[in-house]
């Protein structure tokens, strides 16, 4: 009796493709997952009008001045707008793998000079090594 073979050619079952399609949504989500661990952390945010206090830019508490006010910790610039609304503006702290938090180079700068980061990091050997980011980008 003579040995029925299948037509269908090989890889194509609806599993097959399912988990090709699934390794590379899988794939791509790594590669999106890495590119966001060593991205820059700089910030923009708009605080709104304080409803208690109209036309008046009130921070923490403190009253600022109309226009730009730098030196804000932590390496922030916080610009007081007319209205009363602040736009914010930072630097936070990048995250890379092998590597301390980072040390802020000059933190008694005014933004966006003060986000310059220096990384101590080690190689596979163990060798430390410095890496300098600025987290400013983005902002």
């Amino acid at each position: 009796m003579p040995e029925q073979r299948s037509t269908k050619p090989r890889g194509s079952s609806p599993s097959n493709r399912c988990r090709s399609s699934g390794l590379i949504f899988t794939s791509l989500w790594l590669m999106l997952l890495l590119q966001l661990a060593t991205k820059t952390e700089g910030y923009r945010a708009i605080i709104p009008i304080d409803e208690a206090n109209p036309g008046k830019c009130i921070y923490r508490g403190d009253l600022l001045p109309e226009g730009i006010n730098n030196g804000i910790p932590p390496c922030q610039r916080l610009t007081c707008n007319a209205d009363g609304s602040i736009l914010i503006e930072g630097c936070g702290k990048l995250r890379i793998d092998k590597c301390n938090r980072g040390e802020r180079i000059y933190p008694s700068k005014p933004f966006p000079e003060c986000c310059l980061l220096r990384y101590k990091c080690k190689r596979p050997d163990g060798v430390p090594f410095y890496i300098e980011r600025n987290a400013a980008e983005g902002a």
